[in-house]
């Protein structure tokens, strides 16, 4: 991931490390499920923006 802003890699990496440092089965549910749920809105959005940019309708 090189391509990662510093600002970017460093959140990724302080996330990582959160989620190692973790022991609590029911919080480590609790992450994985937010970030499911934030995979699926940028997702969404992106699909969403490439549609507007290409011109064809959106179904955000």
């Amino acid at each position: 991931m090189d391509s990662l802003s510093l600002s970017r890699q460093f959140t990724l990496e302080s996330g990582s490390r959160a989620i190692d440092a973790c022991e609590d089965p029911v919080e480590l549910r609790r992450i994985a499920k937010m970030l499911l749920s934030a995979w699926q809105l940028q997702s969404d959005l992106t699909r969403h923006y490439g549609a507007q940019t290409l011109g064809l309708p959106s179904q955000l």
